[in-house]
């Protein structure tokens, strides 16, 4: 018979499987922009691809760090263990570092594409009107 889970436990993996699909949907939403979306796709597989990697070495060190044979030999208190986990990860501070770079490239892109956008129509319009242009 296993034993329920800790509501603190429960809460936490509700919270991160809540952030995750938060992150989710707003990643496909923006990646259906025509100016950034591709940037976007791409900046969503490198980072999905740099989280398995981080999850894939922490689970190696966890690994490294438990004696399987003592393991198999007594019972641990799983739930205890679970509970330290979760407890030592700063989920909000994660979420708000891969989030600040990846918004502030976005937002630096989307300012220089505007910008350029702005030229060429300022451009088109000087022609329609046969205005001369500055030179800078």
């Amino acid at each position: 018979m296993t034993e329920p889970v800790p509501p603190a436990v429960a809460v936490a993996l509700g919270l991160v499987a809540a952030a995750g699909d938060g992150v989710a949907l707003v990643c496909r939403g923006a990646e259906q922009l025509p100016v950034v979306g591709g940037w976007l796709h791409r900046s969503r597989r490198a980072l999905q691809a740099r989280g398995e990697q981080v999850l894939g070495s922490g689970i190696e060190m966890v690994l490294d760090q438990l004696d399987l044979n003592a393991l198999a030999r007594q019972r641990i208190d799983l739930i205890g263990l679970a509970d330290e986990v979760v407890d030592g990860i700063d989920l909000p501070a994660i979420i708000k570092q891969s989030t600040d770079s990846v918004t502030a490239e976005v937002m630096t892109d989307v300012r220089s594409q505007g910008e350029r956008a702005d030229d060429l129509v300022a451009g088109l319009v000087d022609r329609l009107l046969r205005r001369e242009r500055e030179q800078l």
